[in-house]
């Protein structure tokens, strides 16, 4: 009669446990086809996209990994409200891995808010959860002031330092009037603070920082409050003293 070795039958367990089927639903994580890439991947937030292969064992050790991030993501609001995680079959869907380069598995690709989708830069970093979590956090980190308007920054330079806001604020409300699309949204929040901490006092700018920061470690804000309070957020850093 045949017997396994136990250490031969610990490191099959081991190895089926490190491993998992690339093609199953995770967590927080968007199957992606040609027909729904661009209504999810569409330079509003920053993306991370695994390209793999049913077959490919590397694909197939990552899965775990890749739940994790997933389930990590999905569970924080703010990651959530600023981050999209992403797999794409791209031995099925061919069409996606030549748009975007894809010669081997897996292939990792990130996009940043604000770039061209069809500019992606490759991620070559770890393939654990806490490596991609980092890497995300800093690329987020960089991208802090996403909602940050130049014309405007200048007066909220001035305005935590003037004795009298009144002519600062007549001139963010002509500068945020001649504003458009995305800019004009953001131009407002500007407004919208100067007014505030006006009548607050210049204490609300980091009261109210920490209040939107305590909302979104909650968890319970809606989803369509978590971009406003982010770019709240974002407008709300103009206003630092360090700056």
């Amino acid at each position: 009669m045949l017997t396994v070795a136990p250490l031969v039958v610990l490191s099959l367990g081991l190895l089926q446990q490190a491993s998992a089927d690339p093609t199953e639903s995770l967590p927080g994580v968007y199957d992606l086809t040609p027909e729904n890439f661009d209504k999810h991947i569409t330079g509003a937030k920053d993306a991370i996209v695994e390209f793999y292969a049913p077959w490919c064992g590397h694909c197939k050790s990552l899965t775990p990994e890749y739940k994790k991030l997933g389930e990590a993501v999905s569970s924080d609001a703010r990651l959530k409200s600023r981050v999209v995680i992403a797999k794409v079959n791209a031995d099925e869907h061919k069409s996606l891995g030549t748009r975007f380069g894809v010669g081997g598995f897996p292939t990792l690709k990130y996009f940043s808010r604000g770039k061209p989708v069809n500019e992606p830069i490759d991620y070559s970093g770890g393939r654990t959860k806490d490596a991609f979590l980092e890497y995300i956090n800093n690329k987020l980190t960089e991208d802090n002031g996403f909602a940050r308007v130049e014309i405007l920054d200048t007066l909220a330079r001035q305005f935590t330092s003037a004795s009298d806001t009144s002519d600062l604020i007549k001139k963010a409300q002509e500068l945020a009037g001649s504003l458009t699309d995305e800019a004009k949204i953001n131009g407002d929040v500007y407004l919208k603070s100067m007014q505030k901490a006006a009548s607050k006092g210049m204490d609300w700018f980091s009261t109210e920082k920490a209040r939107l920061e305590r909302l979104l470690e909650s968890g319970n804000v809606n989803t369509n409050k978590i971009s406003e309070i982010g770019r709240k957020l974002s407008v709300l850093t103009a206003f630092d003293k360090e700056e």
